[in-house]
């Protein structure tokens, strides 16, 4: 079948906007990247190739190319007809107008993700503070000496002129505990010892002075002597 010869039919719509951005904010939904409608058109059979050229109040022409017919609405936009055509032919700069169109679009549209659910370590309230378990209390001081309610005089060895005992065989004990002590310890809840006799206290005396002016290293030779004298 040979083509159709005739020119297609050229038409003209003008919109009654200053801008380009001011038709794109009212009828942005008229322009697609393949098809656009031209409101207040009259009707055309379906399939049929229209010149068309798409201006402003002030004549600037924002979309020009070639479209097919796709449909026609009475109430396309706002209570006026509108035909829809696809393109088949654009010029460069209608192309761009389309793409800015497109991208508008895709920016009003609202977003189908769905809401990313909150991070609860991105809380407004700050991590609580670690408790910390009390200190344990400090244990009471060492003590090596205790005492009673009624304590008890400890008698020292005693110093006699004729000791059957042996010395033991670690370090002798200091001359301090050598100190005679003939002073019976009192015996509790008994009666007080008889006062000790004339002249005792004076043999005691000298006594404690004769065992302190003694060394450790002296005593141990009067014992091991006594001990070699009693054998």
């Amino acid at each position: 079948m040979p083509d159709d010869p005739r020119p297609p039919v050229a038409i003209r719509i003008t919109r009654p906007y200053a801008t380009e951005d001011e038709f794109l904010d009212k009828e942005l939904d008229t322009l697609t990247r393949t098809t656009v409608v031209l409101i207040g058109a009259q009707s055309r059979p379906q399939g049929v190739v229209l010149r068309f050229e798409l201006a402003l109040s002030s004549g600037q022409v924002l979309v020009r190319g070639e479209g097919r017919v796709v449909g026609f609405k009475p109430n396309a936009y706002d209570g006026q007809a509108g035909l829809t055509l696809r393109f088949t032919r654009l010029d460069t700069r209608s192309k761009a107008l389309v793409d800015r169109a497109s991208s508008l679009r895709e920016e009003r549209k609202p977003s189908t993700r769905p809401p990313k659910p909150p991070d609860p370590r991105a809380s407004s309230y700050p991590p609580p503070a670690p408790v910390n378990p009390p200190p344990l209390p400090a244990p009471p001081p060492f003590s090596t000496s205790t005492s009673t309610s009624n304590p008890t005089p400890t008698s020292t060895s005693t110093l006699t002129s004729n000791p059957t005992d042996d010395a033991p065989d670690h370090a002798p004990e200091p001359a301090h505990a050598l100190a005679p002590n003939l002073a019976p310890a009192p015996a509790p809840n008994h009666a007080p010892a008889p006062p000790p006799a004339p002249g005792r206290e004076s043999l005691l005396d000298r006594l404690r002075a004769r065992a302190a002016a003694l060394d450790a290293s002296a005593v141990a030779r009067i014992l091991a002597q006594r001990r070699s004298d009693a054998r």
